[in-house]
Formats: structure tokens, C-alpha cells, sequence
């Protein structure tokens, strides 16, 4: 692929990053400087949100650029949850893309008393069964946590 369209693809990604990251906050999934969201590059490489940025004001141009090692190419120092990025897309190769959310309703399922860890929503609804499963519950890391990947 020429530099060109490499960099087209990229900018194009970039944009699609910011109004993905506006929608999540207008619809009030996300909060403050809460969440990030990171896309997997065709060179092994990585778009993340950068750290300690709103998702919904996002400049596209700000998004940070990694290389293949994690090391940052261009942009705004990426999210301190990179690792955890790294890690998931370690845990499941075939992902392209993670979106990390704090948002009320999953923070208020995790406080409940009596969660089951293996699995902490019980199954409400056919399409849940059918998408999600079983959804495990990560033990609580402060932000920015290495052992946060490892969990």
C-alpha cells in the first residue's frame, strides 16, 4: 500500500475513532476523561484514544499512533490503559478494534453484593446469550494498573 493511501486509511480511521468516541459520551456511556477506544492497524500497529482525553471532544489528529512494539510513532501519548489494550488483543487475536467503558450501569453491576465473578449478569435476554454469554468480573486495579492486563 503507498504512503498515501496508508495515511488516508489511517486519517479515515482517525475520524471514525472521534465520532464513535462523541456518540458513547452523548448517549452517556462514558464520562469526564473516562474510556478509550484503540484499532488495530493491518502493520500490526495501533490507533488508541490518548490518555486522559474526553471521549467526546476527541481531535483526530491527537489519536495516538503505535508501532507494532507499542512504542508511539505520532500523536498525543496514548491512553495508561495501553497495556490492557495490549493484552486483549493478545487474549483474542481476531479482534480489530476495543471500546473500554466505565459507564454507570456496568460500575453499578460490579458494586452489587453477591456477583458472581465467572459470570455477573445472569442471562436476561436471548441476544445477550447469543452476543455476550457469560461475562466475567474483573477484580477492581487502580487506572494505569500493569496487573490490570494480567487479570
Amino acid at each position: 500500500m503507498s504512503i498515501h493511501l496508508h495515511r488516508h486509511h489511517h486519517n479515515r480511521l482517525r475520524e471514525q475513532i472521534s465520532t464513535l468516541g462523541k456518540s458513547l459520551f452523548d448517549r452517556g456511556l462514558t464520562m469526564g476523561s473516562s474510556g478509550n477506544i484503540s484499532v488495530r492497524l493491518d502493520d500490526g500497529g495501533w490507533l488508541m484514544t490518548p490518555t486522559n482525553a474526553c471521549l467526546g471532544r476527541l481531535d483526530p489528529a491527537r489519536i495516538s499512533h503505535l508501532d507494532q512494539h507499542g512504542q508511539l510513532l505520532s500523536g498525543d501519548a496514548p491512553t495508561k490503559e495501553q497495556f490492557l489494550h495490549m493484552a486483549m488483543y493478545e487474549e483474542r487475536p481476531q479482534s480489530g478494534a476495543i471500546v473500554h467503558l466505565h459507564s454507570t450501569h456496568s460500575v453499578a453491576v460490579s458494586c452489587l453484593p453477591g456477583v458472581d465473578p465467572c459470570d455477573c449478569i445472569p442471562p436476561l435476554t436471548a441476544y445477550y446469550v447469543m452476543r455476550v454469554g457469560k461475562l466475567p468480573l474483573v477484580p477492581y486495579h487502580i487506572p494505569g494498573d500493569p496487573k490490570l492486563g494480567d487479570a
